[in-house]
């Protein structure tokens, strides 16, 4: 079952969210949390798949401690509850890659859907992981991709490529391994990288790079970022590389097409 922490200061709204999910019987577990330092906390002793969290609170804002959890947990889907007029923290939740963005007061059925949709991915999730981590496990020796039989099943490995893609989307900002993609869907790295490039046409390696220039140029089109934040935003740690594989994706450097956006 779906596990998600509460964070808000207002007793009445905490109780508001678990009335709906209890009421409508989504299959979540809910646990609460008065402010952000309690969340942050509780993230750090418990295992949780959603955090929907107030932005205003006590000690630690909504958006520290979706800073934090994201460190903490990458793979944790995080909701941003925010008042009217708030946007600067709207646009700031997005380089956080806040899953969802409810505006208070909430409407009930508005927050429904967030919640459907978010049990929903969670049963996808773990219908994907399930044959993954039994059937194709057994077929992920070390000694490389001689060691796969024939007889593996196209589904399996279609549904170990969909997971790794979900990741990678989710964490591109981060410093990404084969090793730690292959562990995540219980494969080896060379049997990963294998399957990988058969159903996508290009490398892992290609595949992330191309997805962080994407983004890049879409925060440059923005122009709300300097050149060094986009860089650090998409994952590249020297601005230096980051020019150039920008520059060997769309033929201007990051200046020059920010200079192009400006004019056009």
């Amino acid at each position: 079952m779906l596990r998600m922490l509460v964070a808000d200061d207002d007793q009445n709204e905490r109780d508001g969210i678990r009335y709906l999910i209890e009421k409508h019987r989504l299959p979540m577990e809910i646990k609460e949390a008065k402010n952000g330092r309690r969340a942050l906390a509780i993230l750090q002793e418990e295992p949780f798949d959603v955090l929907l969290t107030d932005i205003r609170m006590p000690f630690m804002d909504g958006l520290q401690l979706a800073q934090e959890a994201r460190c903490l947990k990458p793979d944790l889907r995080i909701v941003i509850l925010s008042g009217h007029g708030e946007f600067e923290y709207a646009r700031r939740a997005i380089t956080l890659q806040v899953k969802h963005y409810l505006l208070k007061p909430i409407e009930p059925e508005e927050f429904l859907d967030v919640m459907r949709v978010l049990a929903a991915d969670y049963e996808q999730q773990q219908s994907l992981l399930q044959p993954v981590a039994q059937p194709v496990k057994r077929y992920a020796a070390p000694a490389g991709e001689d060691a796969v039989p024939s007889g593996v099943e196209e589904a399996h490995r279609k549904r170990a490529v969909h997971e790794v893609i979900r990741l990678i989307e989710q964490q591109f900002d981060r410093d990404l391994s084969l090793e730690q993609l292959a562990r995540h869907v219980h494969l080896s790295g060379s049997y990963l990288s294998h399957i990988f490039k058969r159903t996508t046409g290009q490398s892992i390696v290609k595949y992330i790079n191309q997805l962080r220039m994407e983004k890049a140029r879409e925060l440059l089109d923005q122009n709300n970022y300097k050149i060094v934040d986009v860089c650090r935003m998409v994952g590249f740690s020297d601005i230096s590389y980051f020019g150039v594989m920008f520059k060997s994706h769309y033929g201007l450097t990051p200046a020059q097409y920010r200079e192009r956006v400006r004019t056009s």
